[in-house]
């Protein structure tokens, strides 16, 4: 999905002046959006911080459940 660029272009994010390290493709007219190393770094890092992750309680008590199920369905 990311691509490492080589030649010099400057980052695409606005505000920004510093000399882009990935490239990644996108819908419209220009077709492609270039990064630096920070902006990188601080998109991935909002990304991480905005994904929650499962709980593992939730994983423990489905397993419990479906083994309580099982040991019901033998006695039956």
């Amino acid at each position: 999905m990311l691509s490492i660029i080589f030649n010099k272009t400057k980052c695409d994010v606005r505000d920004c002046k510093n000399d882009a390290v990935a490239v990644f493709e996108v819908k419209g007219r220009q077709g492609r959006c270039f990064l630096c190393e920070s902006c990188l770094a601080t998109i991935a890092a909002e990304g991480r911080s905005r994904s929650v992750p499962r709980s593992p309680q939730n994983a423990i008590k489905k397993r419990l459940d479906r083994k309580s199920e099982e040991a019901r369905n033998v006695e039956e």
